[in-house]
C-alpha cells in the first residue's frame, strides 16, 4: 500500500511538517507521484518510520537516529533488544516497588510484617535498573550476557545484612579515596585500603574476581566519563576516577 504524506502522518501520529523535513534530510526519503509531484509513501517507509519513531521512544537524539538508520539491519535489531533488555529492567523494577510498597502499607494497617531482606527488595531492584540503564550495554560488551546475567542474580541475591555491607564497604571506601586523591601518596596505607575495600565492593556481585577483570575495569573507568563522574562526583574531587584507576592498576596484581 502507498500512502499519501497526510495518510502517514495520521497513521503515524506526526505532522506532515516532521516528515517533510524527514524528506529534506535524507532520514526518510519520499517518493514522488509521477502524476502530480506529490510525496508518497511506500510500505518499506512505514517500516523505517516505525524503527525512527521506536529510537525516538528511546530518547535517541536525531542525529543519532539518522547513524543507526544507516546501520545493518542487523545492528539495527541488536540496538532494538538492547533497549527491550532496559525497559524489561524498568518494568520489574516498577512492579517489585509497587508489591512492595503494597505490603508495606499493608503491614503499617495492622497486615503481615515483612522480613528485613523484604523490605529492601525494592531498592537493590531499583540499582539493578540503574545499572542496568547507565552500564548495560557497555559490562555485555566487556564481559559477555553470562557474566553480567550471573552477577545480576548475586546482588538480587544479598542478604539484608550483606546489602548492607556492601553500602557500607563503598562508604568507606569513598572515604578513603578522597583521601588519597588528596595526598595523590599511592604507596600509602590508604591507597593500598582503597584497592582492598574496592575488590571487596566488587566481590559483592562479581563471581569470579580476577586482578586482570579488575585492571580491566579501571580502564573503563578512564574511558567512560559516566563512570568518571560517578566517583567524581562522590569523592567531591574532579580526578578521583584518575586517582582510583591509577590504584588499581598499581595494586591488582
Amino acid at each position: 500500500m502507498t500512502y499519501s504524506i497526510q495518510q502517514l502522518a495520521q497513521l503515524a501520529n506526526v505532522s506532515p511538517r516532521t516528515l517533510r523535513y524527514y524528506d529534506q534530510i535524507g532520514l526518510l526519503p519520499a517518493q514522488r507521484n509521477p502524476t502530480n509531484g506529490y510525496r508518497e509513501y511506500s510500505a518499506a517507509a512505514v517500516d523505517r518510520l516505525q524503527l525512527i519513531r521506536y529510537f525516538q521512544a528511546f530518547d535517541f537524539s536525531l542525529a543519532q537516529i539518522q547513524a543507526l538508520m544507516g546501520q545493518s539491519p542487523a545492528e539495527q535489531t541488536a540496538v532494538l533488544a538492547a533497549q527491550r533488555t532496559k525497559l524489561q529492567a524498568k518494568r520489574d523494577h516498577l512492579t517489585t516497588l509497587l508489591n512492595t510498597l503494597d505490603r508495606t502499607l499493608a503491614a503499617r494497617n495492622g497486615g503481615p510484617q515483612m522480613t528485613d531482606s523484604e523490605k529492601f527488595a525494592a531498592f537493590k531492584h531499583q540499582a539493578l535498573a540503574d545499572n542496568e540503564q547507565q552500564f548495560g550495554d557497555e559490562a555485555r560488551q566487556r564481559y559477555g550476557q553470562d557474566a553480567v546475567t550471573a552477577s545480576q542474580q548475586k546482588f538480587a541475591a544479598l542478604s539484608a545484612t550483606d546489602y548492607q555491607a556492601m553500602q557500607e564497604t563503598e562508604a568507606a571506601l569513598i572515604t578513603q579515596l578522597k583521601a588519597v586523591t588528596v595526598s595523590q601518596d599511592l604507596s600509602s596505607p590508604a591507597a593500598q585500603e582503597v584497592y582492598r575495600l574496592h575488590r571487596q565492593w566488587l566481590c559483592f556481585t562479581w563471581n569470579n574476581y580476577t586482578p586482570e577483570r579488575h585492571r580491566g575495569l579501571a580502564q573503563l573507568y578512564l574511558a567512560d566519563e559516566r563512570f568518571a563522574w560517578y566517583y567524581n562526583q562522590r569523592v567531591g574531587l574532579p580526578n578521583a576516577t584518575e586517582t582510583l584507576a591509577a590504584i588499581i592498576q598499581r595494586y591488582a596484581r
